[in-house]
């Protein structure tokens, strides 16, 4: 059974919901910290496509099926009956599919809203439980369980029994952890003016190498910025060089005369560190040398209240707020252990070689439980504890093991939330008056010499500000149709406990190479998770790995930055995949599909992903592409593209084909598929992202394909081909002429015009086009400028109008032309003097990016008024050309006449 992806995909419709709304899945990815997932739009249409047939030979059919994915692309749950009934008729014993890679089970959490039979596997156990409780929890009915044993609960239970159960008594349970919270903290936490603080803001002291004295390092005096009639508000730091001290003022307006102590120095790499004192300056490698012996401390500068008016309102901090940090550490130490081998504070190790995407590690942090300033960690300790506290309490209620894990799993949701918001690494976000979080590119954590920390009371990032999300979230879950819960489980993709044949679907959005290390990046969540969880989710904590963090041994990813001997290199992770994407094939029903979602702006990463497909025995038999959103920007690939893939598995009789036979037959694709994409309205750039499906399906029907010498041609040769045929078949006209009729370089730049006019586009961009025209970057130099997050088409006064020759590239001219300015005799002479002023080349290329720039590009308008005014300059450089040819006879006969003297 052809199914309905490897025919058509709603592109158009995952591309705009995506976007914002419903589809985005924000809602969604709010209730759990984790660091990739699908827009909701896509997964949801990639289980639909997935499954749905797709009548061959019935164009009626046909067209009813796309109308009714499109409809249920409207909205949450939209046409959800109706596609159920869809599927029931083909599915009479029920669908099923797995994820293999769920992260936080978007994918599982849309085929369990269908009714569907679903599985998500993921290795990291933070990524699990985020699934468990999004795609498993929402799902049950919990009506059956016995009432919560804590007091008050039976006037809220009859206060609010029109609530779902499973909200009820979440929210419940998340003020009552908060009201212990604040309780067990309440000391350390002042009130001041019988009020709490939202927050405290405090930076790190180091010992000036030249004076000795302790001084705070803080990158902006800035708290509040003036709006309408409020000043706002600033800080100084006042040294006082007899005593070696300093203290902070805080002022309602700007700063004037003070400066902060982290600036940015002229030829220095990142900021230095100025002393208050005696203004010497201290380089970052000093910084970071002073934290590693383990000089710094931490200093609280000023307090954050809540105002009615300004909505914060700063100051600085009262000797009773002063005195009670004084306590902190004595009761930190104090603390017991959570179990034999689980210390209070968490002792697990931070590896020094994370530095390039784990901040704190570069600067002398040693565990993850320094990542937290002592009242901050003190505080972490007591919440994991009171959650660990309130699961005994309701087990011994005997709530069932389940319920007790969804209502303790959300409470650690919202711990999670919070150490997003509640480390050294978290800032003030003096604009929108909030707290930063901690993680930066998606998934690396940052590192901050000033931050901030939320208090007990109300504000952003607090607790009961965070519950409010929490249980907003959830209540948006338990609104949605009733769905068949998802099976949430921690496996490895490599080897999943399924019956194989078992599925009709694996539908699944794996690794991207180096994009994102997972469970690097959310070890600091796990060693706190597996401290609040050991009572209620007593599988959660167990790992074999050495420092008791997550394991990494099967992680399909290919390890970020330097990191000495680790072993997931770029084998590993193509041997992972091609494993786990073996296991998908196996799983699946005789007639099922494996479906892919990726998004890659590195071309070796493309393919080593299809080289993984490839050797696990499936071809590809359909692509999409999609612009979902801005992908993983840890290692600097910006992405707005992702591809879903349909496979199916290899005939196991493939025949050998000659290179010529191939390029042949994927030439013949193309040219079928671009009308095909065209009338579903795909634009160029998704045309040639999507044609790596033509090539993968045409190679995947044989075995081997060999070049004239009888040597095997690999993928490599096909993806740029593809792209290029995708080129030819749109036959690209520049003012009428061929875009092949162009020199290279010229090629390249108004192809690229064509596709991104003079817009900032993703670096990830340039390799495709360099591969596609068969070009290296000696020959594009000074064409692209970088600017800002992307790259763009140069203008002409930013490029160089020397060294220009009667042979130079048509593009180089044009540029020369725009720096000319609108001038009839500039541009005349130029053209004149290289030979060009009747190249029919260069007149087109002008006529065309004047018409995709327009007049609003400063280059756009020299083009469209050369082109208007081209008789002008024709007939100037005419006149130039007689005067030369005048000059040149005159040069001649006195060179005569001095010959014949």
């Amino acid at each position: 059974m052809t199914r309905m992806i490897e025919r058509w995909f709603p592109c158009a419709e995952v591309s705009e919901h995506s976007a914002g709304g419903w589809g985005s899945g924000q809602a969604e990815k709010s209730l759990f910290t984790w660091f990739a997932s699908r827009p909701l739009a896509q997964a949801k249409a990639a289980v639909i496509c997935s499954l749905l047939p797709w009548p061959e030979d019935d164009e009626d059919e046909q067209n009813h099926l796309k109308d009714l994915v499109r409809r249920a692309m409207t909205d949450y749950d939209a046409a959800n009956a109706e596609l159920r009934d869809e599927l029931k008729k083909h599915y009479p014993d029920g669908a099923s599919i797995c994820d293999p890679f769920s992260g936080r089970a978007m994918i599982p959490l849309e085929a369990a809203r269908l009714g569907v039979r679903a599985w998500g596997i993921d290795y990291s156990p933070v990524a699990t439980l985020a699934g468990k409780l999004l795609a498993d929890y929402p799902m049950r009915n919990w009506d059956d369980e016995p009432d919560l044993p804590f007091n008050g609960y039976e006037r809220y239970k009859d206060e609010y029994f029109a609530e779902p159960r499973l909200l009820r008594d979440l929210r419940f349970v998340l003020d009552l952890i908060g009201d212990r919270y604040e309780t067990a903290m309440d000391e350390f936490y002042p009130k001041v003016n019988g009020k709490r603080p939202w927050g405290y803001l405090w930076a790190i002291t180091l010992p000036c190498d030249n004076c000795g004295n302790r001084f705070p390092l803080t990158a902006t005096l800035v708290l509040r910025k003036p709006k309408d009639n409020d000043p706002g508000q600033s800080y100084e730091i006042i040294a006082d060089i007899s005593t070696g001290t300093f203290r902070t003022k805080v002022h309602d307006r700007q700063p004037i005369d003070a400066h902060p102590t982290l600036v940015s120095v002229k030829g220095k790499r990142g900021k230095s560190g100025i002393c208050c004192f005696c203004d010497h300056s201290h380089t970052l490698d000093t910084l970071k040398r002073l934290m590693r012996d383990k000089l710094s401390t931490d200093y609280l500068l000023v307090v954050a209240d809540l105002a009615p008016k300004s909505g914060k309102h700063y100051r600085s901090p009262t000797l009773k707020e002063y005195e009670e940090l004084t306590a902190v550490d004595e009761s930190l130490h104090a603390e017991p252990e959570f179990g034999p081998g689980l210390s209070a504070v968490p002792s697990e190790k931070l590896d020094a070689r994370l530095s390039s995407f784990i901040g704190p590690a570069g600067y002398g942090y040693q565990n993850y439980g320094e990542l937290c300033n002592s009242r901050q960690t003190l505080g972490f300790v007591r919440l994991a504890r009171i959650i660990n506290n309130a699961a005994k309490e309701l087990l011994d209620a005997r709530l069932s093991a389940d319920y007790v894990a969804a209502l303790i799993g959300y409470a650690s949701a919202n711990l999670v939330r919070r150490l997003k918001y509640s480390t050294r690494s978290s800032t003030l976000q003096i604009p929108r008056q909030c707290t930063g979080h901690i993680y930066f590119n998606d998934s690396g954590i940052s590192h901050s010499f000033d931050y901030f920390e939320t208090g007990l009371g109300e504000g952003p990032g607090t607790w009961r500000s965070l519950v409010k999300h929490t249980t907003r979230n959830v209540e948006r879950q338990l609104a949605r149709v009733d769905g068949c819960p998802a099976i949430i489980d921690r496996y490895s993709a490599m080897d999943f406990s399924l019956p194989e044949g078992s599925l009709a679907a694996v539908v699944t959005d794996p690794p991207y190479d180096a994009m994102i290390n997972y469970c690097d990046s959310s070890d600091l969540l796990f060693v706190w998770l597996k401290r609040a969880l050991k009572v209620s989710h007593p599988w959660f904590g167990m790992t074999t790995d050495v420092n008791g963090l997550q394991e990494k041994t099967h992680e399909a990813v290919i390890k970020f930055g330097s990191v000495g001997d680790d072993h997931r290199t770029e084998e590993h992770y193509k041997a992972c995949i091609t494993k786990a994407f073996d296991q998908a094939k196996r799983k699946i029903k005789s007639d099922g599909v494996v479906s892919i979602v990726f998004g890659h702006g590195d071309p070796a990463a493309w393919s080593r992903l299809l080289t993984a497909i490839t050797d696990a025995g499936l071809v590809l038999t359909g692509s999409w592409p999609c612009s979902t959103e801005m992908g993983g920007k840890q290692t600097g690939r910006h992405i707005d593209t992702t591809v879903m893939m349909s496979c199916r598995p290899a005939d196991l009789d493939r025949r050998d084909a000659r290179m010529s036979e191939v390029d042949d037959e994927l030439l013949k694709v193309i040219r079928e598929r671009v009308p095909i994409w065209e009338d579903d309205g795909m634009a160029l750039a998704d045309q040639l992202m999507a044609s790596a499906g033509p090539a993968m399906e045409t190679i995947g029907k044989y075995a081997t394909i060999r070049n004239i010498d009888g040597t095997p041609v690999t993928l490599e040769r096909y993806l740029p081909l593809a792209r290029r045929y995708v080129q030819q078949v749109a036959d690209i006209r520049i003012d009428g002429l061929p875009l092949d009729a162009f020199d290279p370089r010229s090629q390249f730049a108004l192809f690229w015009v064509r596709q991104h006019q003079r817009n900032l586009t993703a670096g990830s961009e340039i390799p495709w086009q360099k591969l596609a025209s068969n070009i290296d970057d000696a020959t594009i130099h000074g064409l692209l400028t970088k600017s800002g997050k992307g790259f763009r088409l140069a203008c002409g006064h930013e490029t160089t109008a020397t060294g220009l020759t009667g042979e130079s590239p048509v593009i180089d001219i044009v540029l020369a032309v725009a720096s000319d300015g609108k001038s009839v005799s500039d541009i005349g002479e130029r053209l004149q003097h290289l030979g060009r002023a009747d190249d029919a080349l260069v007149w087109a290329a002008m006529s065309y990016l004047g018409g995709e720039l327009t007049d609003s590009d400063e280059d756009g308008q020299v083009w469209n008024w050369a082109v208007r005014n081209r008789a002008a300059i024709a007939a100037h450089s005419e006149t130039v050309a007689v005067e030369v040819e005048a000059e040149t006879r005159e040069i001649r006969a006195w060179q005569a006449q001095q010959v014949l003297l």
